[in-house]
Parts: structure tokens; sequence; C-alpha cells
């Protein structure tokens, strides 16, 4: 068994565990409950997976120009290429999610017992 804990103290705050400390796969949450959009927070894309599981709040997630509501219980999966973006937090609610990062190389994945 393996434990992470979010690294307060480096570039990473906001970021629990990933390939820099032997995850095969990238966790994070904002430290607090965000009610305002991240100065960072652009239009932006990877070659990789991202899903957003949203814990708590209302915020809005535009992918390729269409808008996700977030709400608790949503997961929303980014596929590799997407454009996306958090475009408006409820500011008196806020919200929280949890982002995990599929970042593996092609051909890396198995099926246990095969």
């Amino acid at each position: 068994m393996k434990t992470y804990k979010r690294d307060l103290e480096g570039s990473y705050d906001h970021l629990f565990c990933g390939h820099w400390n032997g995850s095969p796969i990238e966790i994070g949450m904002p430290p607090e409950l965000l009610k305002e959009i991240p100065e960072a927070e652009t239009h932006h894309y990877h070659n990789y997976h991202e899903y957003y599981v949203v814990l708590e709040g209302e915020a809005d997630l535009n992918v390729e120009g269409s808008t996700v509501k977030f709400e608790p219980g949503k997961v929303v999966m980014v596929e590799p290429g997407e454009s996306h973006s958090i475009t408006w937090i409820h500011p008196e609610k806020g919200c929280r999610w949890v982002i995990i990062k599929e970042k593996s190389e092609p051909n890396s994945k198995h099926i246990a017992g095969k």
C-alpha cells in the first residue's frame, strides 16, 4: 500500500499524487472551496483524459464551446485534445472538485487476470 499527501510547501499545492512521486495518475483538489475562477484558468487542452468529480457547490465548465454544469455527484470526462476551462463559479456557494488526470502511455494498460 502507498499513501499520498498534498505537498503544501511545493509547487503542487493542489495535487496529492502524480508521476513525480510514483503514481501512475495525477489526482488533485483545490485546497479550499473556490469562490472565484483561479487566475491561471484559461482555455487549455492536454493529450490525456481528465476526470472532474464534483464534491460541492456549482460551477460551469466550458468544453469545446459547450457549457457543462458542475453539481455534486457529477463526473465529467474531458477527452484528450478538447479545449476546456472553468468559466463561472457560484459566488455564494463556491465549488470544489477532485480532478484525476490519466497520463498513461499508449499500450500501457492491462486487464487484471489476462
